[in-house]
């Protein structure tokens, strides 16, 4: 088949948008389907692009004029993406997760699947989704979770076009590049130390002051945080006790290293609070499908996640992590303490969590994206 993907996330930045545009189209790609993503990048950044998210040149992009990143960025190239379809001959299906391009298009194409992850945020993003969900070019709409889905339900009605694909990973290349044993030098890791660590953006409710006070009560056991915009690891330095070694803030990394990370790692943190949020401040413990939870199922270490229904409706508590309270700092610690002096606990966590890695599959999602619902 033909698939067009028309993606304007913000690209080699912080944030997962584009990491899914990526991976969603190699995964269709592995799925032998001919590819075309119509995309806002500059030409000379073409290679860069496979090369960053760490995905295999099997597809094509088309690069149009536009914003890489910023508020106009979806408008922009929603407009532009429509006009670049007047010159597309055959296709056999739309993907998008731009609202503006799915509304405009769906007057003169059909065979859209339009990707949403999270609620409408305004009147305008309202009014395009009630006419996704009667417009008979609409194929599909595919939720990133049930949160999702339940208050598309609530806020419109009912349709058969809704569909959970959570997000996913890539278990055959989501593996570590470098030596371990150097990666740890390199970072200043203690031989002896074990290595505790969270990957993600740092901003509201992503709970990383609790990271930050368990380091300093821990002081046996190295944090890493790996990710986040400067100006936000920055607020959070600023409470690191002085002359305190066990924490390490990277930065923003390449979507191909964090694999390394994931490796060296002895316990996994997903310890976002009851009121964390997406980019924007949105509030997202409903709806959120973070792809962060899919790569750590996939390297096989035990995970301590927060108690939240996006998190829990995916993790089992003491069969493949450990579920805490999202607003408390001690029973993060004590589940800590206990995963790091129960190594059959730890191992069996382990085991579960690789198993379940391969139910979350990039290509599974896309497979699932194209057929047809009962």
């Amino acid at each position: 088949m033909n698939i067009l993907y028309v993606g304007s996330p913000q690209l080699f930045k912080e944030g997962a948008s584009s990491i899914h545009v990526a991976k969603m189209c190699e995964a269709f790609a592995m799925l032998n389907h001919n590819v075309e993503l119509i995309l806002p990048i500059d030409k000379s950044q073409l290679d860069s692009f496979f090369g960053y998210y760490n995905i295999h040149k099997k597809f094509k992009i088309n690069p149009t004029v536009g914003f890489s990143s910023g508020s106009l960025r979806h408008f922009i190239h929603g407009v532009l993406s429509l006009f670049k379809l007047f010159s597309v001959k055959k296709y056999d299906y739309i993907v998008t997760r731009n609202l503006l391009f799915a509304y405009l298009a769906s007057f003169f194409y059909s065979k859209i699947i339009i990707d949403i992850h999270h609620p409408p945020i305004n009147y305008i993003s309202k009014l395009a989704i009630k006419r996704f969900l009667l417009s008979k070019n609409i194929f599909k709409i595919s939720c990133n979770s049930e949160g999702t889905k339940d208050s598309l339900v609530k806020t419109f009605f009912p349709s058969s076009k809704l569909e959970v694909l959570h997000n996913g990973v890539n278990v055959e290349t989501f593996k570590p590049q470098k030596n371990l044993s150097q990666f740890k030098k390199c970072l200043q890791i203690p031989e002896d130390y074990k290595v505790v660590s969270y990957v993600g953006n740092t901003y509201k409710g992503r709970g990383i002051e609790k990271i930050v006070e368990l380091s300093k009560t821990n002081k046996d056991i190295f944090f890493l945080v790996v990710g986040g915009e400067d100006d936000d690891n920055r607020e959070y330095e600023k409470d690191v006790l002085n002359n305190q070694a066990n924490i390490l803030f990277t930065g923003h990394v390449n979507n191909i290293e964090i694999p390394n990370f994931l490796a060296i790692s002895d316990v996994l943190l997903i310890p976002y609070t009851s009121d964390f949020t997406i980019k924007g401040g949105s509030k997202a413990f409903e709806y959120s499908s973070p792809i962060k939870l899919f790569e750590y199922l996939s390297a096989g270490k035990p995970i301590i996640a927060s108690n939240l229904p996006s998190i829990s409706r995916i993790l089992s508590n003491g069969q493949n992590s450990l579920l805490v309270e999202p607003d408390s700092t001690e029973d993060l610690n004590d589940k800590l303490k206990k995963l790091l002096g129960d190594h059959e606990l730890s191992k069996e966590i382990s085991e579960n969590s690789l198993k379940l890695s391969k139910e979350f599959t990039w290509v599974g999602r896309a497979r699932r994206m194209l057929l047809a619902k009962d």
